[in-house]
Protein backbone atom coordinates (compact mmCIF):
# COMPACT_ATOMS: atom_id res chain seq x y z
CA UNK A 1 0.00 0.00 0.00
CA UNK A 2 1.17 3.75 -0.93
CA UNK A 3 1.88 5.26 2.44
CA UNK A 4 0.74 8.78 2.53
CA UNK A 5 2.67 12.02 3.54
CA UNK A 6 2.18 15.09 4.82
CA UNK A 7 3.90 18.15 4.00
CA UNK A 8 4.86 20.83 6.72
CA UNK A 9 5.62 24.10 5.57
CA UNK A 10 6.82 26.93 8.06
CA UNK A 11 5.60 30.23 6.68
CA UNK A 12 6.86 33.77 7.78
CA UNK A 13 6.16 36.42 5.05
CA UNK A 14 6.68 34.42 2.32
CA UNK A 15 4.32 35.83 -0.18
CA UNK A 16 6.65 35.72 -2.96
CA UNK A 17 7.00 32.08 -3.72
CA UNK A 18 4.12 30.54 -1.91
CA UNK A 19 1.90 30.16 -5.36
CA UNK A 20 5.34 28.62 -6.75
CA UNK A 21 5.61 26.15 -3.66
CA UNK A 22 2.19 24.69 -3.60
CA UNK A 23 1.09 24.78 -7.48
CA UNK A 24 5.08 22.58 -7.53
CA UNK A 25 3.06 20.36 -4.38
CA UNK A 26 0.10 19.99 -6.41
CA UNK A 27 2.14 18.60 -9.62
CA UNK A 28 3.74 16.54 -7.42
CA UNK A 29 3.91 12.99 -9.67
CA UNK A 30 3.22 10.27 -5.91
CA UNK A 31 0.11 8.40 -5.91
CA UNK A 32 -0.08 8.58 -2.30
CA UNK A 33 -2.41 10.48 -0.30
CA UNK A 34 -0.51 14.02 0.47
CA UNK A 35 -1.88 16.56 3.05
CA UNK A 36 -0.37 19.90 2.96
CA UNK A 37 -0.01 22.08 6.48
CA UNK A 38 0.99 25.37 6.26
CA UNK A 39 1.81 26.45 10.06
CA UNK A 40 2.30 30.90 9.89
CA UNK A 41 4.25 31.69 12.15
CA UNK A 42 2.92 35.63 12.54
CA UNK A 43 3.17 36.69 8.90
CA UNK A 44 2.97 40.44 8.36
CA UNK A 45 2.72 40.17 4.16
CA UNK A 46 0.04 38.87 2.46
CA UNK A 47 1.15 34.99 3.33
CA UNK A 48 -2.18 34.01 4.44
CA UNK A 49 -4.09 35.47 2.40
CA UNK A 50 -2.47 33.70 -0.54
CA UNK A 51 -3.14 30.39 1.48
CA UNK A 52 -6.35 30.86 2.01
CA UNK A 53 -7.03 31.88 -1.76
CA UNK A 54 -5.48 28.73 -2.64
CA UNK A 55 -7.57 26.16 -0.29
CA UNK A 56 -10.73 26.51 -2.24
CA UNK A 57 -8.65 24.29 -4.88
CA UNK A 58 -6.29 22.62 -2.70
CA UNK A 59 -6.44 20.59 0.47
CA UNK A 60 -4.30 22.63 3.05
CA UNK A 61 -4.70 22.93 6.94
CA UNK A 62 -3.74 26.11 8.19
CA UNK A 63 -1.92 26.33 11.97
CA UNK A 64 -1.39 29.52 13.98
CA UNK A 65 2.11 28.92 14.83
CA UNK A 66 3.73 30.09 18.31
CA UNK A 67 5.86 32.85 16.72
CA UNK A 68 9.20 31.17 18.22
CA UNK A 69 10.45 30.64 14.52
CA UNK A 70 11.04 27.80 12.27
CA UNK A 71 11.29 24.71 14.45
CA UNK A 72 8.63 25.84 16.91
CA UNK A 73 6.39 25.95 13.96
CA UNK A 74 7.56 23.12 12.30
CA UNK A 75 7.27 20.60 15.03
CA UNK A 76 3.40 22.32 15.61
CA UNK A 77 3.17 20.95 12.22
CA UNK A 78 4.45 17.57 12.57
CA UNK A 79 2.49 16.99 15.57
CA UNK A 80 -0.98 17.77 13.64
CA UNK A 81 0.04 15.06 10.52
CA UNK A 82 -1.95 12.79 9.86
CA UNK A 83 0.21 10.11 7.21
CA UNK A 84 3.83 8.26 8.43
CA UNK A 85 6.13 10.10 6.80
CA UNK A 86 6.52 14.22 6.95
CA UNK A 87 7.93 16.08 3.57
CA UNK A 88 9.01 19.51 5.19
CA UNK A 89 9.85 21.62 2.50
CA UNK A 90 10.44 25.67 3.11
CA UNK A 91 8.32 28.54 1.76
CA UNK A 92 10.83 29.74 -0.92
CA UNK A 93 11.29 25.65 -2.19
CA UNK A 94 9.88 24.65 -5.55
CA UNK A 95 9.89 21.20 -5.66
CA UNK A 96 10.48 19.38 -9.26
CA UNK A 97 7.44 16.93 -10.20
CA UNK A 98 8.96 13.48 -9.16
CA UNK A 99 10.51 14.85 -5.74
CA UNK A 100 8.06 13.15 -3.79
CA UNK A 101 8.65 9.64 -5.44
CA UNK A 102 12.20 9.78 -5.54
CA UNK A 103 12.06 10.18 -1.70
CA UNK A 104 9.63 7.75 -0.80
CA UNK A 105 11.58 5.46 -2.18
CA UNK A 106 14.31 6.08 -0.49
CA UNK A 107 12.95 5.09 2.59
CA UNK A 108 11.47 2.06 1.89
CA UNK A 109 13.65 0.23 4.91
CA UNK A 110 12.25 0.86 8.51
CA UNK A 111 15.95 2.34 9.88
CA UNK A 112 16.05 4.87 7.13
CA UNK A 113 14.91 7.71 8.94
CA UNK A 114 15.29 10.96 5.94
CA UNK A 115 16.14 11.32 2.47
CA UNK A 116 16.85 14.90 1.06
CA UNK A 117 16.79 15.80 -2.57
CA UNK A 118 18.91 18.69 -4.53
CA UNK A 119 18.85 22.03 -4.32
CA UNK A 120 19.86 24.07 -7.58
CA UNK A 121 19.43 27.69 -7.84
CA UNK A 122 16.88 29.78 -9.90
CA UNK A 123 17.68 30.19 -13.21
CA UNK A 124 17.26 33.69 -13.39
CA UNK A 125 19.06 33.91 -9.69
CA UNK A 126 21.76 36.69 -9.54
CA UNK A 127 25.32 35.93 -8.32
CA UNK A 128 24.54 35.62 -4.62
CA UNK A 129 22.43 32.91 -5.02
CA UNK A 130 24.07 31.50 -7.80
CA UNK A 131 26.74 30.80 -5.71
CA UNK A 132 24.95 29.34 -3.03
CA UNK A 133 23.63 26.71 -5.48
CA UNK A 134 27.15 25.76 -7.04
CA UNK A 135 28.83 25.53 -4.18
CA UNK A 136 26.20 23.13 -3.03
CA UNK A 137 26.50 21.24 -5.66
CA UNK A 138 30.07 20.90 -5.81
CA UNK A 139 29.43 19.67 -2.18
CA UNK A 140 26.67 17.41 -3.29
CA UNK A 141 29.05 15.46 -5.81
CA UNK A 142 30.86 14.14 -3.05
CA UNK A 143 27.95 12.57 -1.24
CA UNK A 144 27.40 8.89 -2.64
CA UNK A 145 23.45 7.47 -1.70
CA UNK A 146 24.09 7.95 1.88
CA UNK A 147 24.73 10.82 4.06
CA UNK A 148 24.96 11.59 7.90
CA UNK A 149 23.29 15.18 7.34
CA UNK A 150 19.66 16.33 5.34
CA UNK A 151 18.57 19.61 5.19
CA UNK A 152 15.38 20.33 5.98
CA UNK A 153 12.92 22.73 3.64
CA UNK A 154 14.57 19.99 1.22
CA UNK A 155 13.63 16.39 2.84
CA UNK A 156 11.15 13.74 3.72
CA UNK A 157 11.48 12.34 7.50
CA UNK A 158 9.89 9.21 8.34
CA UNK A 159 7.57 10.30 11.68
CA UNK A 160 8.13 7.76 13.79
CA UNK A 161 12.04 8.43 14.17
CA UNK A 162 11.19 12.10 14.73
CA UNK A 163 8.75 11.21 17.40
CA UNK A 164 11.74 8.55 18.99
CA UNK A 165 14.18 11.81 19.52
CA UNK A 166 11.87 14.46 20.58
CA UNK A 167 11.32 16.38 17.35
CA UNK A 168 13.16 19.27 16.33
CA UNK A 169 15.15 21.18 19.04
CA UNK A 170 13.02 24.43 19.18
CA UNK A 171 16.38 26.19 21.66
CA UNK A 172 18.52 25.83 18.04
CA UNK A 173 18.51 28.68 15.03
CA UNK A 174 20.26 27.94 12.25
CA UNK A 175 21.96 24.37 12.74
CA UNK A 176 18.66 22.71 13.78
CA UNK A 177 19.05 20.28 10.52
CA UNK A 178 21.98 19.18 11.66
CA UNK A 179 21.14 18.46 15.39
CA UNK A 180 18.36 16.19 14.37
CA UNK A 181 19.99 14.44 11.94
CA UNK A 182 22.94 13.89 14.06
CA UNK A 183 20.40 12.55 16.62
CA UNK A 184 18.83 10.13 14.06
CA UNK A 185 22.27 8.86 13.39
CA UNK A 186 22.73 8.26 16.90
CA UNK A 187 19.75 6.47 17.26
CA UNK A 188 20.75 4.16 14.38
CA UNK A 189 18.97 5.50 11.77
CA UNK A 190 20.39 5.91 7.73
CA UNK A 191 20.28 9.19 5.82
CA UNK A 192 19.63 9.39 2.21
CA UNK A 193 20.46 11.94 -0.73
CA UNK A 194 18.62 11.40 -3.79
CA UNK A 195 20.41 13.68 -6.21
CA UNK A 196 17.84 13.01 -8.84
CA UNK A 197 15.09 14.80 -6.51
CA UNK A 198 15.58 18.22 -7.27
CA UNK A 199 14.19 21.21 -5.99
CA UNK A 200 14.54 25.22 -6.71
CA UNK A 201 15.75 26.99 -3.69
CA UNK A 202 15.16 30.90 -4.29
CA UNK A 203 17.89 32.61 -1.75
CA UNK A 204 18.15 35.94 -0.59
CA UNK A 205 19.84 38.17 -2.92
CA UNK A 206 21.92 41.02 -2.66
CA UNK A 207 25.50 41.56 -0.86
CA UNK A 208 24.10 42.56 2.68
CA UNK A 209 21.18 39.84 2.55
CA UNK A 210 23.70 37.43 1.56
CA UNK A 211 26.12 38.09 4.87
CA UNK A 212 23.36 38.05 7.13
CA UNK A 213 22.38 35.13 6.22
CA UNK A 214 25.75 33.48 6.78
CA UNK A 215 26.33 35.16 9.98
CA UNK A 216 23.35 33.47 11.00
CA UNK A 217 24.80 30.17 9.51
CA UNK A 218 27.90 30.82 11.07
CA UNK A 219 26.12 31.75 14.47
CA UNK A 220 24.02 28.70 14.32
CA UNK A 221 27.07 26.13 13.67
CA UNK A 222 28.65 27.53 17.21
CA UNK A 223 24.99 26.52 19.11
CA UNK A 224 25.55 23.16 16.99
CA UNK A 225 29.08 22.14 17.99
CA UNK A 226 28.43 23.44 21.68
CA UNK A 227 25.57 20.66 21.51
CA UNK A 228 27.35 18.21 19.65
CA UNK A 229 30.92 18.31 20.52
CA UNK A 230 32.79 15.61 18.09
CA UNK A 231 30.93 17.23 15.36
CA UNK A 232 33.91 19.99 15.34
CA UNK A 233 34.87 18.60 11.77
CA UNK A 234 31.30 19.42 10.47
CA UNK A 235 30.01 16.58 8.45
CA UNK A 236 29.55 14.96 4.99
CA UNK A 237 28.14 18.21 3.34
CA UNK A 238 30.36 20.61 5.43
CA UNK A 239 33.65 19.46 5.71
CA UNK A 240 36.85 20.44 7.75
CA UNK A 241 37.96 22.31 4.94
CA UNK A 242 35.15 24.55 5.08
CA UNK A 243 34.70 24.61 9.01
CA UNK A 244 38.54 25.72 9.29
CA UNK A 245 37.05 29.58 7.31
CA UNK A 246 35.70 30.85 9.80
CA UNK A 247 38.35 30.65 12.77
CA UNK A 248 41.18 31.10 9.89
CA UNK A 249 39.50 34.71 9.09
CA UNK A 250 38.92 35.28 12.70
CA UNK A 251 42.73 34.94 12.89
CA UNK A 252 43.38 37.64 10.27
CA UNK A 253 41.22 39.94 11.61
CA UNK A 254 42.94 40.02 14.89
CA UNK A 255 46.46 39.91 12.89
CA UNK A 256 45.13 43.14 11.31
CA UNK A 257 43.84 44.94 14.54
CA UNK A 258 47.19 44.11 16.40
CA UNK A 259 48.61 45.59 13.35
CA UNK A 260 47.37 48.72 13.40
CA UNK A 261 47.55 48.94 17.20
CA UNK A 262 50.99 48.54 16.79
CA UNK A 263 50.89 50.92 13.98
CA UNK A 264 49.32 53.78 15.80
CA UNK A 265 52.14 53.23 19.33
CA UNK A 266 54.86 53.66 16.43
CA UNK A 267 55.87 50.07 16.71
CA UNK A 268 56.68 47.77 14.19
CA UNK A 269 53.32 46.40 12.17
CA UNK A 270 54.67 44.15 9.33
CA UNK A 271 54.72 41.07 10.90
CA UNK A 272 50.95 40.64 11.85
CA UNK A 273 50.25 43.07 8.70
CA UNK A 274 51.82 40.23 6.93
CA UNK A 275 50.27 37.50 8.41
CA UNK A 276 46.94 38.60 8.47
CA UNK A 277 47.46 38.96 4.47
CA UNK A 278 48.82 35.81 4.22
CA UNK A 279 45.75 34.01 6.01
CA UNK A 280 43.17 36.30 3.72
CA UNK A 281 45.26 35.28 0.41
CA UNK A 282 45.32 31.63 1.45
CA UNK A 283 41.67 31.52 1.75
CA UNK A 284 41.21 33.45 -1.10
CA UNK A 285 43.09 30.52 -3.25
CA UNK A 286 41.47 28.06 -1.88
CA UNK A 287 38.11 29.37 -3.06
CA UNK A 288 39.15 30.72 -6.25
CA UNK A 289 40.86 26.67 -7.01
CA UNK A 290 37.43 25.68 -5.81
CA UNK A 291 35.48 27.79 -7.85
CA UNK A 292 37.51 26.77 -11.17
CA UNK A 293 37.19 23.20 -10.28
CA UNK A 294 32.94 24.19 -9.93
CA UNK A 295 32.87 26.43 -13.08
CA UNK A 296 34.35 23.46 -15.36
CA UNK A 297 32.62 20.93 -13.79
CA UNK A 298 29.19 22.46 -13.85
CA UNK A 299 29.78 25.14 -16.82
CA UNK A 300 28.67 27.57 -14.56
CA UNK A 301 30.66 31.17 -14.39
CA UNK A 302 29.51 31.41 -10.99
CA UNK A 303 32.29 29.50 -9.72
CA UNK A 304 34.53 32.65 -10.55
CA UNK A 305 32.63 34.68 -8.21
CA UNK A 306 33.49 32.00 -5.36
CA UNK A 307 36.36 33.60 -3.63
CA UNK A 308 35.44 37.12 -3.35
CA UNK A 309 31.83 36.06 -2.51
CA UNK A 310 33.32 33.25 0.33
CA UNK A 311 35.43 36.21 1.33
CA UNK A 312 32.13 38.12 2.74
CA UNK A 313 31.50 34.89 4.14
CA UNK A 314 34.34 34.47 6.11
CA UNK A 315 34.03 37.84 7.60
CA UNK A 316 30.56 36.64 8.29
CA UNK A 317 31.02 34.05 10.30
CA UNK A 318 34.08 35.58 11.74
CA UNK A 319 31.62 38.43 13.38
CA UNK A 320 29.30 35.15 14.60
CA UNK A 321 32.27 33.70 16.40
CA UNK A 322 33.99 36.95 17.73
CA UNK A 323 30.12 37.90 19.09
CA UNK A 324 28.96 34.31 20.24
CA UNK A 325 31.96 34.37 22.44
CA UNK A 326 31.82 37.61 24.14
CA UNK A 327 27.68 36.69 25.05
CA UNK A 328 28.93 33.23 26.55
CA UNK A 329 31.57 34.90 28.36
CA UNK A 330 28.86 37.55 29.25
CA UNK A 331 26.72 34.44 30.96
CA UNK A 332 24.04 35.18 28.44
CA UNK A 333 22.14 32.07 27.39
CA UNK A 334 21.73 30.77 23.82
CA UNK A 335 18.80 31.77 22.19
CA UNK A 336 17.34 30.58 18.45
CA UNK A 337 17.15 34.23 17.34
CA UNK A 338 20.22 34.90 17.81
CA UNK A 339 21.05 33.08 14.43
CA UNK A 340 17.74 32.85 12.89
CA UNK A 341 15.74 36.49 13.59
CA UNK A 342 11.77 36.00 13.66
CA UNK A 343 11.00 39.74 12.64
CA UNK A 344 9.50 40.92 9.50
CA UNK A 345 12.43 40.70 7.11
CA UNK A 346 11.21 39.14 4.17
CA UNK A 347 12.50 35.32 4.00
CA UNK A 348 13.29 34.47 7.89
CA UNK A 349 12.14 31.04 7.68
CA UNK A 350 14.25 30.34 4.34
CA UNK A 351 15.67 27.25 4.29
CA UNK A 352 19.83 26.93 5.68
CA UNK A 353 20.99 24.95 2.63
CA UNK A 354 24.61 26.32 2.70
CA UNK A 355 26.21 25.63 5.31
Amino acid sequence: MTPGVSFVIPVHNGAPWLDRVLDAVRAQTYPGAVEVIVVDDRSTDDSMAIVRRRADAQTIVLLDGPGRGATAAMNLGIAAAAHPFIAQIDQDVVIGPHWLSTLIAAIDDDRVAAAQGHYIAAPEAGPWSRVMGLDLAQRYKQLGPWTNHVCTGNSVYRKSSLLEIGLFDETLGYGYDNDVSYRLVHAGYRLAFRAQATSTHYWREGLMNYARQQYGFGYGRLDLIAKHRRRLGGDNVSRLAMMLHGPVMAAAIAAFAIAAALAIAGRDARTPAVTGLALVAGLAIERAIAGARAARAFNDRAGLWFAPAHLVRDVAWAAAIGIWLLRRLGGQAPQPTDSMPTGPRRGDLSSRGGA
